[in-house]
């Protein structure tokens, strides 16, 4: 969204210097040099955003941003950046074509009307319309105005100064940077200076200043809305007009304000730079260098790429890498007339006491399925010798079994 940030930059410009100019300009006499202020700082609004001044810059580090490969992630269409290109496009396209129905109109004027040509201008002449308008070599009027002589000679100098130029310039402006309603009362003032111009030269022609004015006031009439055209009899401006003709002249000094501008454009720069982050700085009028960080040709850091990380398939065994010994360092080679150092002496050799457990007994190997192994028998247990029989004597009493019948 680069070219978002840039038309904001470019109207925050644009506001700045039109604020420079209501405050300290725009009451001023001096018409040609307003008019030259607002056609620069126009075009100075949109130069500015592609300077830059390096030596203001704050030094970004750039971190080298790793990714992996995955699949294609399917995003919806209706994102915020998408609606805003949208909705910028169709009113940019619906504006134009207001434009062109501008023309259409101001081409069947041409195709409708009687059209002459006077010391190479053409003059349409609208019957009955009670106007009078010029775009660029053509002076449309009604032939039966009064005064039509002063009405050509108001005219003549839009057509002169080329006033047509600065209307569909500002018109185009207008266009594309809809969204600030700054541009409208812009436009507006521009066409209030042509009139300026206009009145000015015509009254030093051997008009007076108050029969002019009051040829104005009984001629003006609510003409018709043209856009692209400037028109002598309108109501709206009609004020401003009467009073910037009493006006007073400026003074010469007072045109020295215009050198303002300079060091107000270098202060936007440094600003810009400062405290935007922007791609589109294409020109760079002071960049910053350091011998620190770079070398002496080099002025800026190089962007580097991001490396590319790609998963192994786990299927597949990836070898490992082969260790990294320590680093050899060279000898530095000895000077001329330099004594050698000495080889450091070996370090003693120390004998340690060291003692050899004894072998493990040899284990014997298990035996494979289906061999037999080795039987032993037991020794059988000794045989006790059989109690000897005691020999019975007559008051001994025999137990025995009971006689049957008795108890």
């Amino acid at each position: 969204m680069n070219w978002i940030y840039y038309l904001l930059e470019a109207n925050l410009y644009l506001t700045i210097f039109y604020a420079f100019y209501r405050l300290l300009l725009h009451k001023q006499t001096f018409y040609a040099a307003n008019r030259f202020y607002l056609l620069c700082s126009a075009v100075l609004a949109f130069v500015l955003p592609f300077l830059q001044i390096g030596f203001f810059s704050k030094e970004i580090i750039q971190e080298q941003q790793f990714y992996y490969e995955q699949g294609e992630v399917q995003t919806s269409f209706l994102t915020v950046e998408n609606i805003v290109i949208i909705i910028y496009g169709l009113v940019v396209m619906f504006l134009f074509v207001k434009l062109l129905f501008g023309f259409k109109r101001l081409i069947t004027l041409l195709l409708k009307s009687n059209v002459k040509q006077e010391n190479g201008i053409r003059v349409i002449e609208l019957s009955g319309s009670k106007t009078a308008f010029s775009f660029f070599a053509l002076l449309f009027i009604d032939p039966s105005l009064p005064q039509k002589s002063t009405v050509i000679k108001h005219e003549m100098v839009h057509i002169n100064q080329k006033h047509s130029i600065d209307v569909l310039f500002f018109e185009l402006l207008q266009i594309l940077n809809w969204f600030n309603p700054l541009v409208f009362f812009l436009k507006k003032d521009v066409k209030l200076i042509h009139e300026y111009l206009a009145d000015e030269s015509t009254t030093n022609q051997d008009v007076a200043k108050y029969d002019y004015a009051m040829f104005l006031i009984q001629n003006t009439y609510d003409s018709q809305n043209l856009s692209l055209t400037n028109q002598i009899f309108n109501s709206s401006i009609l004020k401003q007009r009467i009073s910037m003709l009493n006006q007073k002249k400026s003074a010469k000094w007072a045109r020295l304000r215009l050198l303002i501008t300079l060091p107000l454009a270098g202060a936007m720069v440094c600003a810009s730079t400062m405290a935007f982050t922007k791609d589109y700085g294409v020109l760079d009028l002071y960049p910053k260098t350091s011998s620190n960080k770079f070398g002496p040709n080099q002025t800026t850091p190089k962007k580097t790429k991001a490396k590319e990380i790609v998963i192994a398939d786990p299927g597949k065994k990836v070898p490992p890498p082969p260790p990294i010994g320590p680093p050899i360092v060279k000898p530095d080679a000895p000077k001329k007339g330099a004594v050698p150092p000495k080889p450091p002496k070996a370090p003693a050799k120390k004998t340690l006491d060291i003692k050899i457990a004894p072998p493990p007994p040899p284990v014997e190997p298990k035996p494979a399925k289906g061999d037999v192994k080795e039987i032993i028998l037991a020794p059988p247990p000794p045989i006790e010798p059989a109690p000897a029989k005691k020999k019975q004597n007559k008051d001994d009493v025999i137990y025995g079994d009971p006689i049957p019948g008795t108890k």
